[in-house]
């Protein structure tokens, strides 16, 4: 990808102050600098953001790339860059970050899917009590089959490719106020190009591959319906086929227990495929495409811009920014030893490796996920014989279904007791 870019604060134009409009409240500050005649914004890595890294800065780098080359040619590519003396303004920024083009023109305003629904109401619809969680999948099945994108049927297609490109990438943190529109006069000119790619997973916890790894097998199984084909002379093709259909139609127990909720991704492709067969049918094309240039690309990384990291200094950054605990303070000592204890210089030739091997597996995964849910659609029910809901990185582990519904009952029965005492 292209060589790092540089800037300096006092050169900046003016500031972007972007503000989250759901429960939980932040402000942004991202200076603008004009180059050619063309608006350039500056975002920089945040120092209390979880998890963040200068990794982070490349995942906007690569997607943006691969989103423009393939899905959007309106998608701005990102470019690593330093902006010095942002920190000095700013301390919960770094000066390391990417300078992406302004995507707005005049008279015109980006909004997210929370505030379209404040435009558009709708009453099945209520997205003000969601929280914005990072490494949680949000159900967009109900905003895709409501009256707004129903009505507006070219807009639902958007954002039924959008959030396809989100499981290519997995992005962790592809949440409603992620997703934007572009309004003027009122109305709604289209859904924006794709922004924010830096929370995708193959691009996370490099310091930390056990947890890496357990988070990309709990997504791969996440996408399909949890169900082995059961082999068993004793157990027909009928009952075979009705656990199935139970499983895709109403999820597992395992659902109610999945604190990332990786189930939506499921929910999210079964109606996609429902919805807009057409766009997945294209997507599985383009993919396609996409795999022939991924086994090719390696990242070349900047080594003073990435430097030495741990996916857990954001804790005590948090807590000296965000919660105003003094450096003598033994919470923020604790948060700073972790994050040294797992501080680490990157392999480049280990994390391309391992970046294209991931990427792959994505593109495959996606496409047999597709295919498969679109079998069903078209009635080949056969296909659940064959069907494997493959891993990566090896199964998840999981505690039986007997002592899931044992234990679900246990604490039904526990609530039932607390209702009756207050009586």
């Amino acid at each position: 990808m292209a060589k790092l870019r540089e800037y300096n604060i006092e050169n900046k134009l003016e500031y972007l102050e972007v503000e989250a409009k759901g429960i939980v409240e932040s402000k942004k500050y991202f200076p603008i600098f004009e180059e050619k005649g063309k608006k350039r914004i500056f975002k920089p890595l945040s120092k209390t953001k979880p998890y963040s890294t200068p990794l982070f800065c490349y995942s906007e780098a690569y997607w943006s790339y691969f989103m423009y080359k393939y899905f959007d040619e309106r998608t701005p590519i990102y470019n690593i860059a330093l902006c010095s003396g942002l920190s000095s303004e700013f301390p919960k920024y770094y000066d390391k970050g990417c300078i992406v083009d302004d995507i707005r023109k005049p008279g015109e305003r980006i909004i997210n899917l929370l505030e379209l629904f404040r435009m558009f109401k709708d009453k099945d619809i209520n997205l003000e009590d969601y929280v914005n969680y990072c490494e949680i999948e949000y159900d967009y099945s109900e905003i895709l089959r409501s009256n707004f994108f129903t009505a507006n049927k070219r807009l639902g297609e958007a954002l039924a490719e959008q959030i396809l490109c989100s499981i290519l990438r997995r992005d962790e943190n592809f949440h409603y106020e992620n997703i934007l529109f572009i309004e003027k006069d009122g109305k709604i000119e289209s859904i924006a190009p794709m922004l924010d790619m830096e929370y995708s997973m193959m691009f996370m916890h490099p310091d930390d591959l056990k947890k890496h790894k357990s988070k990309f097998s709990l997504y791969d199984e996440g996408m399909g319906v949890l169900f082995e084909y059961n082999n068993n002379e004793e157990v027909s093709f009928k009952k075979n086929h009705d656990t199935f259909v139970k499983a895709h139609n109403e999820g597992s127990i395992y659902d109610e227990f999945d604190a990332y909720k990786n189930f939506n991704l499921r929910k999210n492709l079964q109606t996609i495929v429902e919805l807009y067969p057409h766009v997945c049918t294209k997507f599985i094309e383009k993919l396609e495409k996409l795999k022939l240039e991924v086994e090719k690309v390696n990242l070349n990384f900047n080594e003073e811009f990435v430097g030495d990291f741990s996916s857990s200094d954001w804790e005590h950054f948090s807590l000296l920014i965000k919660d105003g605990i003094g450096e003598l303070d033994k919470r923020y000592k604790e948060a700073l030893e972790k994050a040294n204890s797992t501080r680490m210089k990157l392999n480049k030739e280990e994390f391309n490796e391992r970046l294209r091997k991931e990427v792959l597996w994505s593109i495959d995964k996606l496409i047999y996920m597709l295919n498969f849910y679109l079998d069903i659609k078209n009635g080949k029910i056969k296909s659940i014989i064959n069907y494997h809901n493959s891993t990566l990185y090896g199964k998840v582990e999981r505690v039986p279904v007997e002592l899931l519904e044992r234990y679900k009952k246990m604490k039904q029965e526990e609530e039932r007791q607390k209702k009756l005492r207050k009586y």
